[in-house]
């Protein structure tokens, strides 16, 4: 299936979800309209655009950024605490204001303790050898939220993949329902 016809059926999917609960649908091949604070703005592109670039590839490059800043590769040469920032910001359940407080504190110290001055890490070159690291050393329960990003960098390409096959498997099921619905009525 391509990234084209999964938007298709997204759409196809969120359009009947609206439907159903008297939610607007938008037309999602009208100018985006971006809104400011008191201005309205029309933009270049359109609002299928606006979903598909603008907001799902941000989230996946804040995502896949956020996730190599915390690699261990080359003494953590790519180590940026904004984008694990905004790595952290995609998580809003999962860590409260005093957490990101805490963690940006956790950031700043960790990568002064574990990355150039720690002879134990230098030669670290993957995200799963630093984690076994941070537990040999106990420096997991130190860098606790530190070590919890490093968790969830685990599981999102296994939620990821989990997901898309979900979503592959529902449509069979979805359309075997419909099949099933046409025949009785």
């Amino acid at each position: 299936m391509t990234r084209d016809t999964r938007w298709d059926s997204l759409i196809d999917d969120v359009s009947v979800f609206c439907i159903e609960h008297g939610i607007e649908i938008p037309k999602f091949d009208s100018f985006y309209v971006f809104r400011e604070k008191s201005k309205r703005k029309v933009v270049e592109y359109t609002v299928l655009h606006h979903f598909c670039v603008e907001v799902s590839y941000k989230v996946t490059s804040d995502l896949l950024h956020g996730m190599t800043c915390l690699s261990p590769s080359q003494s953590f040469e790519n180590f940026n605490i904004e984008k694990i920032m905004r790595l952290v910001a995609l998580y809003p359940d999962d860590f409260t204001n005093y957490d990101l407080a805490e963690l940006r504190c956790q950031l700043e110290n960790y990568i002064i303790n574990v990355g150039s001055e720690n002879i134990r890490f230098s030669s670290l070159n993957e995200i799963g050898d630093l984690s076994k690291k941070l537990v040999e050393t106990n420096k997991h329960l130190v860098y606790s939220h530190v070590y919890r990003l490093i968790k969830f960098s685990f599981l999102l390409p296994v939620a990821i993949a989990s997901v898309e096959r979900a979503f592959w498997a529902m449509k069979f099921i979805k359309t075997d329902l419909q099949n099933k619905m046409r025949m009785t009525s």
